[in-house]
């Protein structure tokens, strides 16, 4: 079984989703990568923050894992990271990402009542989607949003 920690990266009032080229039309996701071996999980979500958004994590939790069969049995280990809102200027590994966007609570509470499919807006734009609720990344922006909500009360 491979390690692999998904990560939602949030600046205190906006979370950070990004896109590979292989998501699905108009589907953003928390950051993800595969342990090295002898790595830490907190080593991990250091790095693969660091090498795909150029961002330094002041702080990191666990959440949860989740069983992820694609492509070969993996093991999901989902984290919140921290980083400072003064330095959360995103510099996207184009190797890794297509895009990699702040969003803001707002945003992201529209996006959860989005279906998980492709829609183009009247404008011609498309509006961006959040992973079905069975993937760890829902959870993990599910949390995200609820913590905010708390801190907004």
């Amino acid at each position: 079984m491979s390690p692999v920690v998904i990560t939602l990266v949030s600046d205190g009032s906006r979370c950070l989703l990004v896109r590979q080229e292989s998501f699905p039309r108009g589907m953003y996701s928390a950051l993800s990568g595969f342990c090295d071996v002898g790595e830490t999980l907190e080593e991990t979500v250091k790095r693969e923050v660091a090498e795909e958004v150029g961002l330094e994590i002041e702080s990191l939790w666990y959440s949860a894992s989740q069983h992820w069969p694609f492509p070969n049995s993996s093991l999901m280990i989902g984290c919140h990271a921290m980083v400072c809102p003064q330095q959360s200027k995103i510099s996207i590994n184009r190797q890794e990402l297509e895009a990699a966007k702040w969003f803001s609570l707002e945003e992201v509470e529209q996006a959860l009542r989005r279906e998980p499919k492709p829609s183009q807006e009247r404008d011609n734009s498309l509006s961006f989607w959040v992973p079905p609720k069975q993937a760890i990344a829902h959870r993990l922006i599910q949390e995200w949003v609820k913590k905010q909500a708390v801190i907004r009360a």
